[in-house]
């Protein structure tokens, strides 16, 4: 469900992030929205822009955050947190 929710949450951003500036603060604002309302920490949003020399005009948006595994004794090693990241790259709107 983690995983979905932050592909979604990169997914979203990424949709408006290609059709603004991009707008970090925007990207971010929505990010957070989407994974907040999961019940979601968002630990890092990172938005790469178009590069000038990409014809393609793509950008990214990467979602981040802890996983934290509840059955440590079912689980054994994997007690603890899990880092996990989710990316989405779109074409920029730029006219």
């Amino acid at each position: 469900m983690t995983m979905s929710v932050l592909t979604s949450a990169a997914r979203e951003g990424a949709r408006l992030a290609a059709v603004t500036a991009p707008d970090v603060s925007l990207v971010t604002a929505r990010v957070n929205e989407v994974c907040g309302s999961a019940g979601l920490t968002v630990k890092g949003v990172t938005v790469t822009a178009p590069d000038s020399d990409d014809p393609t005009r793509r950008l990214s948006v990467t979602v981040e955050t802890d996983f934290t595994v509840l059955l440590g004794r079912l689980l054994g090693t994997f007690n603890g947190t899990i880092p996990l990241r989710a990316t989405s790259v779109m074409r920029h709107e730029s006219v």
